[in-house]
């Protein structure tokens, strides 16, 4: 069995308030600068914005991935991610 390289990939969505376990992807970049992400001063109404650096083989997999610790996060009751 070979490994995958990884890389490391920004996901950005917005998360339902009503259900923070699930997630709308708005867009998938290469490289960690998810505490750059500029927010701007409008908001959604019942949404909230989500950044994460996560590490991956590719941009399918790190929106898999992302999707994935929301759901889990969720359960938890932990928002690290969310501003």
């Amino acid at each position: 069995m070979h490994r995958t390289s990884c890389q490391t990939f920004t996901v950005m969505g917005l998360r339902l308030d009503v259900d923070l376990g699930d997630i709308f992807i708005a867009g998938v970049v290469p490289g960690p600068i998810a505490d750059e992400v500029i927010i701007l001063s409008t908001s959604e109404e019942e949404l909230t914005r989500w950044a994460m650096d996560v590490d991956a083989p590719d941009a399918d997999t790190a929106a898999r991935l992302a999707r994935q610790h929301c759901r889990t996060e969720a359960d938890t009751g932990e928002q690290e991610c969310s501003w």
